[in-house]
Parts: C-alpha cells; sequence; structure tokens
C-alpha cells in the first residue's frame, strides 16, 4: 500500500508537473504585482511559459522515439535536458518583454542546476524528481514564505522516491543534496546583489 502510495505522489508531482505548477504560481504571483496589470499581461506571460514547456515536451518525448535505442539513462537526461532548454526559452521571452525577475531567477537556477545533473546521469541514478521538486519550490520559498507548503511539497518526494521503488535512499537524498546546494549558492549570490546596490 505504501508503496503503491509513493508512485502515485511521484507521478502526481512528476518533475514535468512539478515545474509547470511552480512556475505557474510564479507567474501569478510576479504579474499580481505588476505596474500594468491586464489579461492580456497575463495571457502574454501563460503564452510564454506554455511555449517553453511545448519546447521542453517535444525534446523530453520526441528526442528518444528519434533514437533507435535509449540508454537506460536516456529518458532522465532528455527530461533534464528538454526543460533546460524549454526553460531558457521562458527566461528569454521574460528578458525580451521585461516582465521582472523573479521568472527570470527561476529559470537561471533551473538552468544552472540542470548541467550536473546532465554530467551525473550517466553515471549515477540521481533522483530528478527530487532536484526538480525542490528547486524551484525552494526559490519560490525564496520568494514568499507564503509557498512553504509546496516546499513541504518537494520534500515529500524524498521519501516517495525510495518508497516507490524508483530510487535507492542514496539516490534520492543526493538529489535533496544536490538541490540544496545550488538554493544555498543562488541565495548567498542574491544577498550578495542586495549588499552590492546598498539595499
Amino acid at each position: 500500500m505504501l508503496r503503491g502510495i509513493s508512485q502515485t505522489y511521484s507521478a502526481v508531482f512528476a518533475p514535468e508537473l512539478f515545474v509547470l505548477l511552480c512556475g505557474l504560481l510564479l507567474v501569478g504571483y510576479e504579474w499580481r504585482d505588476a505596474a500594468t496589470r491586464s489579461v492580456a499581461g497575463l495571457g502574454a506571460r501563460l503564452g510564454v511559459l506554455g511555449s517553453g514547456w511545448a519546447v521542453a515536451f517535444l525534446i523530453y518525448q520526441g528526442v528518444p522515439r528519434m533514437v533507435a535505442a535509449v540508454p537506460e539513462w536516456g529518458l532522465d537526461a532528455t527530461g533534464s535536458a528538454g526543460l533546460g532548454v524549454g526553460i531558457l526559452v521562458i527566461w528569454a521571452g521574460w528578458r525580451w518583454r521585461d516582465w521582472g525577475d523573479l521568472v527570470p531567477g527561476f529559470a537561471a537556477i533551473l538552468v544552472a542546476v540542470t548541467v550536473p545533473h546532465l554530467a551525473v546521469t550517466p553515471f549515477w541514478d540521481i533522483s530528478s524528481h527530487v532536484l526538480y521538486a525542490v528547486v524551484p519550490a525552494g526559490y519560490l520559498l525564496f520568494v514568499d514564505t507564503r509557498f512553504v507548503p509546496l516546499f513541504v511539497i518537494a520534500l515529500g518526494m524524498v521519501l516517495a522516491r525510495p518508497l516507490a521503488g524508483a530510487h535507492t535512499w542514496l539516490q534520492s537524498v543526493g538529489g535533496l543534496a544536490l538541490a540544496l546546494v545550488f538554493l544555498a549558492a543562488y541565495r548567498y549570490r542574491a544577498r550578495d546583489r542586495l549588499a552590492d546596490s546598498g539595499s
């Protein structure tokens, strides 16, 4: 029974869905504080988010279908690469339209953590579910402490993956450790920027 619950938890909060959920929440949060709030402006933002997500999904689903034999780690790698490219599309759209700094910061930390994940994946099955749950939820927690419930859901993935039989405990904790390193580095860098600006 516990295994079934853990598998359902892993499926409901899978990386492609959880990162999208965090992205949607962040878009709404940033739009709410925009100088000019309009339905058209929200629609445009959701369009950019959706475009990036379509690119990510096409890479994640398309590349394995185009390659005859995908190694065991190939799905994690294409999922991570797709997410990285899709998030870059979102980052570029946000910067081009100058909609604010929150979504580009979210994109930057996700792209940054994708690089070591892609490097490690062929050699060690570190949990991408944990990594891509804790990083986006942690970023939202930095933005506003009201996102604590989302972060608790992300931490639940650390338990869910081994209990579902998808990863060892070490692989799950490895995903958490990598996520926390990047969140701490982001937090430290953000604090330096504030200090440099005299805030």
